[in-house]
Parts: structure tokens; sequence; C-alpha cells
């Protein structure tokens, strides 16, 4: 018995299909529910190739699934796991990079590291972009932690200052 006849001799509960439909916005489980549904309605398998606009082997592979499972099975959710956009080793030069260097060794005019520019030389040395909530949880998984920049006035040259203060009070 191929797989449309044991479409055919199983049936489909509209309510449940409709239920499912209705629990369901992945279009991608729409369609193999709508799928499921032409072809129980007597469409042929072209047909409902055309209309998904889908191929072949994904039709035979919704019915082996609805065989299989029943609407269970077509209504599966597609958990992929993310891939790391840096490698481990990435991540460690990364964090070398942070500790031992400073951002105008990659021809950036700071002295501080902050997430925009750690953003752009990760894009500039390794291709690869990443937003600033990752590259913050990035910096917490290496166990660093990341602190607003501010200016240090320490260094400031205090004759320097007391000049401009002095021709401040002039000019006013």
């Amino acid at each position: 018995m191929d797989r449309l006849e044991r479409l055919k001799n199983k049936g489909l509960d509209e309510d449940e299909w409709q239920k499912s439909w209705n629990k369901y916005q992945q279009q991608y489980i729409r369609k193999r529910l709508q799928a499921i549904k032409y072809l129980h309605e007597g469409q042929s398998r072209k047909e409902v190739i055309v209309k998904l606009g889908c191929a072949r082997e994904s039709i035979a592979t919704w019915l082996d699934m609805y065989d299989e499972e029943g609407l269970k099975g077509l209504t599966k959710l597609v958990k992929r796991e993310k891939p790391q956009s840096l490698s481990k080793e990435q991540k460690a030069e990364m964090k070398v990079m942070l500790l031992e260097q400073k951002p105008t060794t990659y021809g950036i005019d700071r002295q501080i590291w902050t997430g925009k520019i750690i953003q752009e030389v990760i894009r500039q040395r390794w291709q690869v972009e990443l937003k600033d909530s990752r590259i913050y949880d990035i910096l917490k998984e290496m166990g660093l932690s990341h602190q607003k920049a501010h200016r240090d006035y320490e260094n400031a040259d205090k004759e320097q200052q007391q000049k401009f203060i002095a021709t401040i009070k002039k000019n006013c």
C-alpha cells in the first residue's frame, strides 16, 4: 500500500485539523497541514506541489510523518541549535585582545573598549556580525565585566586647567 492509500485509509479528523491549523502559526507547519488536507480531499501530488510550491520529497516526508504520528507528527516544531558565531579559539583571542591591547592596535582612534568598538574589531578580524547584547553575553561568559567609559581627569595638566579657567573668567 503506498503512502496516499494509507492516508485515505487513515482518514482526517476535520475538527482536530482545524484546531492544529489555529494553534500553529508557523508557515512550515501550516504548509504540511494544508498538503495533507489537499491530498485527503483527492487532489493529486502534482496539484499539491504546484499549489504549495514544495518539493515532491517534502510531500513524501509529510505523508510518512502523518502516517506514523498523525497530526501530532506534522505539527512538531523544528528546533535548530544556533551555532556560536565565534569559535572557542576566537573567543580566547578576543579575551587576550581586550585585556592586553587597546582599540588603537586595530586602527580605531580610541583608548577604551566599548561594545561598539568590540563589535567593529570582531567584524574586521573575523567577518562576524554580532549585536551589542551578544557582545556583553560573551564578556560575561569569559568572566569579564563591562563598565561605562568615562573621561580620565587624573592625568590632566593642572597648569593648563588653571590657564583655561583664567581665560574664561577674563572673557566673562
